[in-house]
């Protein structure tokens, strides 16, 4: 049974060896204070994240599974401010409530990040949080959240500037946080507004291109599931991108529905709740995607808040209809899901690098060195902690920043083999590896 649960289901990412992601947040959680403030104002997130790791690790340890459940609680707390929506804003019974949290369970992009060692998670927490607070008029709670959000992760921005553009279009609208509490928010966040436009001005990565036409089309089914197809196998990219397009008919129906409604039977209280549910949704996403065709700003991790808004926006629209044809949509949801995830666990089952090292560890001695590239630096070391760590075959000079080059001395560079007895555990990027030396 466990080995079906770590094997078959998104447990298995709780399980898997880190990426270089996850391993850099260990080694930058590991810092002081003091040291993580000023790596981060270099890197490309605000430091708020690896500060509560930090004193997370402290507790917990730095194994996979502790570091990722900092990830696990703030989903479940992301879970849990649906709820207050679904209960509270849309005055749902719990037991309804209970039932339509499913669909947030399920999501991909919000289930995927829930296992990972990185700042997502927290960040779609606090932006929920912070529109949930702006719908109840919660300033003390708006501020905390929304300082967070803004020190958690830089697009936290478009949260707030959503908000001061709800607030312009619905001039007369008194039931939500007031302007000068927006503006307080921004306040508090604009002694790091200096290295955020520092960071901005780094070269465009390599993992964020300028989208394509079909990318619009699919615009949906991308906020849904998370979808970073750049990043699959050859093999799995079609079926995954197939998968994609089905959940955008699927939601498209939905969303069009919605604007019927909107226009013909919406009360002016619904009207207005759904169109911030309609732009904390889809349009963020849509400005972020069509501002990318001049300067490629659009990855789905980075909306990751965007999922929980558009599930609210379905949800709204689903509990206007026949219930017969709601059942239907929501079978055909859970079915979709189910098949993209099985895709994901089959794609994440052959990314573990644990093998190749722990064989690395067991036969490596302690003056042996270990080769890698720049993008598993971080993973290598982590679990090579008593080995020689180094990138092989490239100075220091060209190791990209985003690869966390922050984190990386001019000394980690190598360019040639030691002497024999002395040996190069040379790691590919497929996780196969050779040893080397010089004679």
């Amino acid at each position: 049974m466990l080995n079906f649960l770590f094997t078959k289901t998104p447990l298995l990412f709780l399980t898997q060896s880190f990426w270089r992601d996850e391993a850099f947040s260990y080694f930058m959680a590991k810092k002081s204070i003091i040291e993580m403030v000023f790596l981060t104002a270099k890197d490309f997130s605000p430091p708020l994240y690896y500060f509560i790791l930090h004193f997370w690790m402290k507790v917990f340890g730095s194994s996979e599974i502790a570091l990722r459940s900092l990830s696990i609680i703030f989903f479940w707390a992301t879970i849990y401010v649906a709820f207050l929506f679904l209960n509270n804003i849309f005055k749902m019974k719990e037991k309804k409530a209970f039932f339509y949290l499913f669909l947030f369970i399920i999501n991909p992009l919000l289930l995927r990040y829930a296992f990972e060692a990185r700042m997502y998670s927290m960040f779609a927490f606090f932006a929920s949080l912070s529109y949930y607070a702006f719908y109840k008029k919660d300033n003390r709670l708006y501020l905390l959240s929304t300082i967070a959000g803004l020190f958690t992760h830089y697009f936290m921005l478009l949260v707030v500037f959503s908000q001061l553009f709800f607030l312009i279009i619905n001039k007369k609208s008194v039931e939500y946080i007031k302007k000068k509490f927006i503006y307080l928010s921004l306040i508090a966040f604009s002694p790091w507004v200096v290295f955020f436009f520092n960071q901005n001005n780094l070269p465009t990565s390599f993992w964020i291109n300028k989208p394509h036409l079909k990318d619009i089309f699919g615009l949906l089914g991308i906020i849904y599931t998370g979808n970073e197809a750049a990043f699959y196998p050859i093999d799995l990219i079609s079926k995954i991108q197939n998968n994609v397009m089905y959940f955008s008919l699927i939601l498209l129906v939905i969303v069009m529905v919605g604007i019927y409604f909107y226009f013909k039977r919406f009360s002016k209280k619904d009207q207005v709740n759904s169109q911030l549910l309609f732009i904390w949704g889809i349009g963020i996403p849509l400005v972020v995607g069509l501002i990318s065709f001049i300067k490629p700003l659009y990855f789905p991790r980075y909306l990751i808040f965007t999922s929980v808004g558009f599930l609210l926006l379905i949800i709204f629209i689903l509990e206007k209809i026949n219930i017969y044809l709601r059942v239907i949509l929501i079978s055909i949801l859970i079915v979709l899901t189910c098949s993209y995830q099985k895709l994901q666990i089959e794609y994440r089952r052959g990314t573990d690098l644990r093998r190749s090292l722990r064989e690395i560890q067991t036969i490596s001695k302690k003056n042996d060195l270990i080769y890698t590239n720049d993008l598993d630096f971080f993973t290598v070391q982590y679990y090579l902690k008593n080995n020689n760590v180094y990138i092989y075959g490239k100075s220091f000079e060209d190791i990209p920043a985003y690869n966390g080059k922050v984190l990386i001395s001019k000394d980690r560079a190598a360019f040639s083999l030691p002497f024999y007895p002395k040996k190069a555990f040379i790691i590919n990027p497929g996780g196969d590896y050779s040893i080397q030396a010089m004679y």
